[in-house]
């Protein structure tokens, strides 16, 4: 949806990042903002995999009957995938009118982009019925947008690891302090798999707060391809989901929805639901669009959103050992080159693509010493890769979310 609101909304507030929940108070507090009216909130904070997560637990709750709003970003190709209400993106209509409510009454004051597009968010769940609101956090957790609950919650807590650093902080234990600040006195957390020294602050955290929580390999593991807690077990073999962590990423979403449905969890409807949920970006294959037409040989053709060190080797891990090939972007703000470095060897060509986005890397931002391939627009790739594939070859579009994005959108055009 293309309306100058977002534009205006990207100007009321200069392009560095505060932190700070006072201006989304604030604006709450003028657009009558009510959370006891929210549906009951699941929380997910984390650096990898907060969305895959979201995506598992509303599959889950909604093949019990249960119905779900979810708040995620970034968007992928509209700006509407960010509000679903009841399980569907919002539509136009609906998105502009509480855009421009908010707007409205926050009258040209300061406010980043986040809070005032949170806020209308909020203001939309409030205002239709819904049994769960499934809250993914932004950026960190005590300070970002979407730490606004005073009440009872379930928090989950998806692997921490180092990103933002310029916001959260340059140690694993900083951000993982940030991240935990999502937690209030009346949450029931959960907590996935960990580096060890993560965990053993997460484990001081909730000791010293004196926090209950479920923790994985303590409460539940991931095991032989099972998921098993107590007297449950789940087999995750038909996980829709590609890629060997999102079985964790399953487990905590599974634990959590075991949790809230108690007697009533299915585990007949809990294999469907994995069969069925759908996370676009993350290891999503491509078999058909725009790109499959622009490509004249090839074996087959997967994206996947990567945006730190550990979500690349993640990436990695999961690759076949055939020929393959990777078109990939990032934004400027991270660790590009360290990540290009340790791809190369993974791949017979990286070719690296300037995004349509003001804070894309550019060929000035390349270490000169890598064997890199750069264009400067996705349009110009074609003929480069179409002399490099063949029907052996299987292609990668990864790194930057926003790039993903943009290569979807390619997909999607006639």
């Amino acid at each position: 949806m293309k309306d100058p609101i977002f534009k205006r909304l990207l100007q009321l507030h200069p392009k560095f990042s505060d932190l700070s929940l006072g201006r989304i108070t604030k604006l709450l507090k003028e657009i009558k903002f009510e959370e006891k009216k929210l549906p009951y909130v699941i929380h997910i904070a984390g650096t990898n995999g907060k969305g895959s997560t979201a995506s598992i637990i509303k599959s889950i709750l909604n093949a019990h009957g249960f119905s779900t709003h979810v708040y995620t970003t970034p968007h992928l190709v509209n700006f509407n995938e960010r509000i679903q209400l009841n399980s569907k993106n919002i539509s136009n209509q609906l998105l502009l009118k509480y855009l421009k409510y908010c707007e409205k009454k926050n009258k040209g004051r300061l406010i980043t982009f986040f809070e005032i597009t949170t806020a209308a968010a909020f203001k939309a769940f409030q205002d239709h019925k819904a049994d769960f609101l499934i809250l993914e956090v932004g950026l960190g957790g005590r300070f970002d947008a979407t730490n606004i609950i005073t009440g009872s919650k379930h928090v989950a807590i998806t692997p921490i690891s180092i990103d933002h650093q310029d916001y959260l902080g340059n140690t694993l234990t900083k951000i993982a302090f940030e991240k935990l600040g999502v937690i209030n006195k009346k949450s029931k957390v959960f907590i996935n798999k960990q580096k060890p020294v993560v965990l053993n602050f997460i484990q001081s955290f909730l000791k010293k707060n004196k926090i209950q929580a479920s923790i994985f390999n303590t409460n539940w593991k991931i095991q032989l391809n099972k998921y098993i807690s107590h007297n449950q077990v789940i087999d995750l073999s038909n996980l829709s989901l590609k890629g060997k962590h999102q079985k964790f990423n399953a487990g905590l979403a599974i634990k959590v929805c075991q949790d809230i449905l108690g007697s009533k969890f299915n585990h007949v409807l809990v294999q469907k639901a994995l069969q069925n949920c759908i996370w676009p970006g993350r290891f999503q294959p491509i078999i058909k669009g725009k790109l499959t037409r622009s490509i004249s040989s090839f074996k087959d053709i997967h994206l996947d959103g990567f945006h730190n060190l550990d979500g690349m080797k993640t990436f990695i891990s999961n690759l076949p050992l055939n020929k393959k090939i990777l078109v990939c972007s990032f934004l400027n703000n991270k660790k590009y080159n360290q990540m290009l470095n340790k791809l190369l060897p993974h791949f017979q060509k990286i070719i690296v693509v300037q995004m349509n986005e003001e804070n894309s890397i550019t060929q000035q931002d390349l270490s000169s010493k890598l064997p890199l391939t750069f264009i400067s627009s996705l349009n110009k790739l074609f003929p480069i890769l179409n002399k490099a594939s063949s029907k052996d070859t299987s292609l990668y579009f990864g790194g930057s979310l926003y790039f993903i994005g943009e290569v979807l959108k390619y997909n999607q055009t006639r």
